[in-house]
């Protein structure tokens, strides 16, 4: 019996570890965010086909505190939070038009479809490993874009 659990104890550590490394392509990887945007604003996740375990964890940060502190314009259509793969087919401009040099969250504003003003949360990398900075960062700076008090 102990050998039994033993042996789940292991296969569930290794599932993990395979979920955490191999990587899993999203919905809108498929898509091309190329198209114009739905929504006046878009809280890009740009990231690349293969993914870190800290690259996940700042889209998910991300995503989390988004979803949660701008319900109200998600809900609306003001504010669209889109995970892009830079390479997927048609999204490989994202690299230039923001300058990216890694996986990068970057807060566009469209106006009749076009980008007009972004800003890249280049802090995300850096505040990533303390939850509450990381959580403010995000939190203010999305607000400050939408033209809202943080």
């Amino acid at each position: 019996m102990k050998r039994m659990i033993q042996i789940g104890l292991l296969a569930v550590v290794a599932l993990s570890i395979v979920w955490l490394v191999v990587p899993r392509q999203s919905k809108t990887d498929a898509v091309s965010a190329n198209v114009a945007a739905p929504a006046e604003y878009v809280a890009y996740y740009f990231h690349r086909t293969a993914r870190c375990v800290t690259c996940l964890k700042i889209e998910h940060a991300a995503h989390d505190i988004i979803f949660r502190d701008f319900a109200t314009q998600l809900r609306d259509g003001k504010l669209l939070f889109l995970p892009s793969n830079v390479e997927a087919s048609g999204n490989e401009h994202f690299i230039n038009d923001y300058q990216l040099v890694s996986q990068a969250l970057v807060l566009v504003k469209y106006a009749e479809g076009k980008p007009v003003q972004s800003r890249n949360l280049d802090r995300v990398w850096e505040l990533i490993g303390d939850e509450v900075q990381f959580d403010q960062y995000v939190h203010n700076e999305v607000a400050t874009f939408l033209g809202i008090a943080p």
